[in-house]
C-alpha cells in the first residue's frame, strides 16, 4: 500500500516513467475525453499517481493553507500531499462512508483522467478514498475482497500539460463531468479570479465553466465582481486570503453587490438625498460588520431601506462604527492570534478570532439593527391611501412652484412633459376605482 513520505508521491519523472510503461499494456475500455478523443482506460497503480493541488474541490482551504507556507501546494511534498488529503477528507464527510462503501460494493464506477505524469484532472476525491481503504484493510476487508480497489481507473492524456493548462481542464472536470451541485459555492468566485490572474479572458473563463455559464461572459464578470467584494472584506477584517472565512456567506456578497448598483444607479435619478460613492463605501463596510457576526442574509433587506433616509443613516452609520471600533481594539490582529495557537490550521484560527469578535460585537449591532428595524416596520404601519395622496399633492405643489418660477431653468422639457402625461393617466385611474 502507498505510504506518504515512504513511497508516495513519486517524483512527477517517476510518475511519467510508470505510466509510459502502463499505456504499452492493455486498457480496460475507453473514454471520451473533451479536446482529445476516445482515448483508452487503464488500471494505475495508486503510488504511481498524485493529487492536483489546484482542485477547485478545496480551493479556498487550499489557498488559506497557502497563506501560511507562503508558497503553493506541491504534490511531490509529503507534508503537502497529507494537508491535500486532509482537504479532501473533510470536504463533504458525511458522504465519505457511503461513496467509500459503493467502492468497496460497485466499484469505480467512472473512470478518471489523468496526466502523462500522473497528476489527477478528474477523480480526486476518488483517488483520496481509495487509499483510505487501501491503507485500513482490517477495517474494509471484513465485507468484501477488497483487492481490486489498489487501482485508480482512469483516462492518460498523451501530453505533459502546463500550470495553465491544468487549471483550464480542473475547472472543466470539476463542473462539468463530475457533480457541480457538491461544491461549495465560494470556490467558484476563487477559481474565476485565479483563472484571470493565469491570463484567461472572461469568454474563456465563461468556456471552462460552461456547466455553470452556458458560455455566458457577464457571468463570469458578476463573479469576479463578488470576489472583488469578497477580498475587500476579507482585507476589512484583517483577514487577506483567509478565504476559508468566507464559507457559508456566498447570498450576503451576492446582496451587497446589487444593492450598490441599484444605489449606483439611483444616483442618477437623485432617488431621495445626494448621497456619494463614499456613502455607498460606508453602507458596504457596514454590510462588511454585519456579515461578520453571521446576519443572515434576509436581514440585509433592510440596509437599503435605511440607507435612503439621510437622517436615519447618518445615525446608524456612526453608531454601528463606534461598536465596531470598540470591539476592533480589543481583538488582536491575526498574526497575534497565529502566535497563540501556534498548533491551531488558519481557518480555525480565523475561526477564534471571529467568535471574539462576534462576543463584543454581536448584541449591540442586533441592538442597533432591531431599533431600524422597529423605525421602519412603524412607518410602514402609518402608511395610508389618504397619507400616500397627500405626500403627492405636496411633491406636485413643490413642482408647480418650481415651474412657476420659470420654466426657462427645465432644460429637460420634453421629459418633464411626458411624466406629467403619466401622472395625469395614474390620477385618472385612481379616479375611477374611487368613484
Amino acid at each position: 500500500m502507498p505510504v506518504i513520505n515512504r513511497d508516495f508521491p513519486l517524483s512527477a519523472a517517476a510518475r511519467k516513467e510508470h505510466l509510459d510503461e502502463i499505456r504499452k499494456g492493455p486498457s480496460i475500455s475507453t473514454m471520451k475525453v473533451p479536446g482529445h478523443g476516445s482515448l483508452p482506460v487503464f488500471r494505475i497503480p495508486l503510488q504511481y499517481l498524485s493529487y492536483n493541488p489546484y482542485n477547485t474541490r478545496f480551493l479556498s482551504q487550499a489557498k488559506t493553507w497557502q497563506k501560511r507556507l507562503g508558497r503553493r501546494l506541491s504534490n511531490e511534498r509529503p507534508e503537502d500531499v497529507a494537508k491535500i488529503e486532509e482537504f479532501l477528507w473533510s470536504y463533504k464527510k458525511e458522504k465519505n462512508e457511503s461513496t467509500i462503501k459503493s467502492l468497496i460494493r460497485e466499484g469505480q464506477l467512472q473512470p478518471g483522467v489523468v496526466t502523462v505524469d500522473g497528476l489527477i484532472l478528474a477523480g480526486n476525491r476518488r483517488f483520496r478514498l481509495l487509499n483510505e481503504i487501501d491503507r485500513n484493510p482490517s477495517e474494509y476487508n471484513n465485507n468484501a475482497n477488497i483487492s481490486g480497489l489498489k487501482f485508480f481507473e482512469a483516462a492518460i492524456l498523451d501530453t505533459v500539460l502546463t500550470e495553465k493548462d491544468i487549471v483550464r481542464y480542473e475547472s472543466f472536470y470539476q463542473y462539468g463531468a463530475e457533480d457541480k451541485v457538491d461544491y461549495d459555492p465560494i470556490q467558484k468566485y476563487i477559481a474565476a479570479k485565479e483563472q484571470k490572474e493565469y491570463g484567461f479572458a472572461r469568454s474563456e473563463i465563461a468556456a471552462n465553466f460552461a456547466a455553470l455559464t452556458n458560455g455566458d461572459e457577464k457571468i463570469v464578470q458578476k463573479w469576479l465582481d463578488v470576489y472583488d467584494l469578497m477580498a475587500e472584506y476579507l482585507d476589512y477584517i484583517g483577514e487577506p486570503e483567509i478565504y476559508t472565512a468566507l464559507s457559508g456567506n456566498e447570498e450576503s456578497f451576492l446582496n451587497l453587490l446589487d444593492t450598490k448598483k441599484s444605489l449606483e444607479r439611483g444616483r442618477t435619478k437623485n432617488e431621495s438625498w445626494d448621497y456619494d460613492e463614499m456613502d455607498i463605501s460606508d453602507l458596504q463596510l457596514r454590510y462588511f460588520d454585519y456579515i461578520r457576526i453571521g446576519k443572515s442574509t434576509h436581514d440585509f433587506r433592510i440596509f437599503k431601506k435605511i440607507f435612503l433616509n439621510r437622517d436615519r443613516w447618518v445615525s446608524f452609520n456612526a453608531d454601528v462604527q463606534d461598536v465596531v471600533s470598540e470591539a476592533s481594539e480589543e481583538v488582536p490582529d491575526i498574526d497575534e492570534y497565529r502566535r497563540k495557537y501556534p498548533e491551531e490550521t488558519e481557518d480555525r484560527i480565523s475561526e477564534i478570532r471571529n467568535n471574539d469578535f462576534r462576543d463584543k460585537a454581536e448584541k449591540p449591532l442586533n441592538q442597533l439593527y432591531g431599533s431600524e428595524n422597529a423605525f421602519l416596520v412603524s412607518k410602514s404601519d402609518e402608511e395610508t391611501p389618504l397619507k400616500t395622496a397627500q405626500q403627492a399633492y405636496q411633491k406636485l405643489e413643490k413642482l408647480l412652484t418650481l415651474i412657476e418660477n420659470g420654466t426657462d431653468k427645465v432644460v429637460d422639457i420634453d421629459e418633464l412633459l411626458s411624466s406629467v402625461k403619466d401622472i395625469q393617466k395614474i390620477v385618472g385611474k385612481i379616479k375611477m376605482k374611487i368613484d
